[in-house]
């Protein structure tokens, strides 16, 4: 798990090149796939890979490995709390913690958390693209987005602690 290269494919590969080289959002695209995931899930947004044209955007193994632990995280914590998974507790902490070892499962796991990264990249894109032509105006957005994501979220670390307590205890 979070041991190979990564391959974005498609109009998702635009969109990441795109909050890189042209909106600056993120400095490496590797950033943009920490990130997308978490925004993928908390936006409710999931989206299959696009095999609309052959662009790609390839992060190197060196990179995943070197932040795999986060990577990992993240993957782990999708999986405990996406109830549109299971409704089971059980099911999903088997999902989180035991289907590592299991490579159809795995395989099936890391497609959800695939279909958070898509979604997310195009959350981000919809966000940084609408607008902006100047850098200020991305810089604008970029703070708007920050403050309306934490005006929005009811979801304070205190609260999100609890919850992988709850679930790991």
């Amino acid at each position: 798990m979070f041991d190979k290269e990564v391959f974005i494919r498609g109009k998702h590969a635009a969109y990441i090149r795109s909050l890189r080289d042209k909106a600056k959002v993120f400095e490496r695209y590797l950033d943009a796939y920490i990130l997308a995931p978490i925004i993928g899930f908390l936006y409710g947004r999931t989206a299959e890979p696009d095999k609309s044209s052959e662009d790609a955007a390839n992060i190197n193994v060196v990179q995943i490995i070197s932040v795999s632990d986060t990577l990992k995280f993240i993957y782990r914590l999708i999986m405990l709390v996406d109830e549109s998974i299971a409704k089971d507790p059980e099911v999903r902490i088997n999902k989180a913690f035991k289907d590592d070892t299991d490579e159809e499962a795995l395989n099936e796991n890391m497609k959800i958390f695939n279909s958070y990264v898509l979604g997310g990249l195009e959350v981000l894109y919809e966000k940084f693209s609408e607008g902006c032509v100047t850098e200020d105006d991305f810089l604008d957005k970029v703070y708007e987005f920050v403050e309306n994501f934490y005006a929005d979220s009811c979801v304070s670390p205190e609260m999100l602690k609890g919850k992988v307590e709850e679930y790991i205890y």
